[in-house]
């Protein structure tokens, strides 16, 4: 009987070990499945945001110059891309209208000198006379269109930015430029003033409230990278365009060395006033593939939530974000691994 007690108790002792053995071996196993993140708490701090839009250049004033008559271009006085004073006679057309509208005018003035002896001495009514006057009052303003019409003049300061005819070439009054982005009218000379330029960029509605005050904006031309030009807003369209809800904000440069010529693209980078937002290491933020979802894991308990966020701004090694409090802890490290509410062990080391 005491054996069969000794041989009992040694089975109980004995299975009792490898049940504990068997625990220790199932904590074990969970431990290591438990994935290991490095973690960080998300602070609030300020920053200036920067917003960057890109667009072309275009002259502060332009014009296509033409005449008023058709005739046949004489002489064209300055050579494409030549600086013009305002005033300067560009181009001198032929006279031969202006010869012709001379000669009608010699007729009616005899004309009328006939018929108004013949009125004084009662031979003809006095509403002859009238006729003819009106008819030689509208050959003297013809006769001097046409002189005026001889030579187009500088109705600025400006260049030369393309001939659109040559000389002894026939200017007729549908003659339409067509340079892609630039004007589409009627003309002999496209005139143009680059001591300013405009760079015009699309602005979106939201942001365009952002930057109705802002007095210093950097411009650079991808032509000369290392040169930065100080720009200001000049003008603001009134309406937003229905289909890509944005607008074009036209900047102003100082253009007087005519470094920048018109069609570069440029690049714009407006500072807006400071403002606080929530910072997080940018490898603590993924993106969800396919998408524009961007999340994060916070860590309570040492259980991890799955959080998306909005990213604000990007400052380079670290995300102004939109979608967790300050305070809170997030996983910057070893979020590959998780997956929602899943727990985790933390380590910084």
């Amino acid at each position: 009987m005491r054996n069969l007690l000794i041989l009992l108790a040694l089975s109980i002792f004995l299975f009792s070990g490898c049940l504990e053995k068997e625990e220790a071996q199932q904590e074990t196993a969970v431990a290591e499945k438990t994935p290991v993140v490095a973690v960080i708490e998300a602070k609030e701090e300020s920053y200036s945001p920067v917003l960057e839009f890109g667009g072309s250049f275009k002259p502060f004033r332009e014009a296509n110059l033409s005449a008023r008559m058709p005739g046949k271009i004489k002489k064209i006085h300055y050579r494409e891309g030549a600086s013009v004073p305002k005033g300067s006679v560009i181009v001198t057309l032929s006279g031969e209208m202006a010869e012709s509208a001379e000669v009608e005018l010699e007729a009616v003035e005899k004309d009328y000198e006939r018929v108004k002896d013949l009125v004084e001495s009662g031979v003809l009514p006095q509403q002859q006379l009238d006729h003819l006057e009106a008819k030689l009052n509208a050959t003297k303003a013809k006769v001097k269109m046409m002189k005026e019409n001889m030579e187009i003049i500088a109705p600025f300061d400006g260049m030369v930015a393309e001939h659109m005819l040559r000389e002894g070439e026939e200017f007729m009054l549908l003659n339409p430029g067509l340079t892609p982005g630039f004007s589409h009218a009627n003309g002999i000379i496209r005139f143009m003033d680059l001591n300013r330029l405009f760079l015009e960029i699309q602005v979106d509605e939201k942001e365009l409230p952002l930057i109705q005050k802002i007095k210093d904006i950097e411009v650079v031309a991808d032509a000369y990278p290392d040169t930065k030009i100080k720009g200001k807003i000049f003008s603001t369209e009134t309406l937003v365009s229905v289909i890509s809800r944005t607008a074009v904000v036209k900047i102003e440069i100082n253009n007087a060395k005519k470094l920048i010529k018109p069609g570069m693209f440029g690049r714009v980078k407006i500072s807006l006033p400071e403002i606080k937002a929530v910072m997080v290491p940018r490898l603590a933020v993924a993106r969800q593939a396919g998408t524009n979802i961007h999340y994060l894991f916070a860590v309570e308990n040492n259980v991890a939530h799955r959080k998306e966020v909005e990213i604000l701004e990007d400052l380079g090694d670290f995300y102004a974000i939109k979608g967790i409090e300050s305070g809170e802890i997030v996983v910057s490290a070893g979020k590959t691994k998780l997956r929602d509410n899943v727990p985790v062990t933390v380590s910084n080391k």
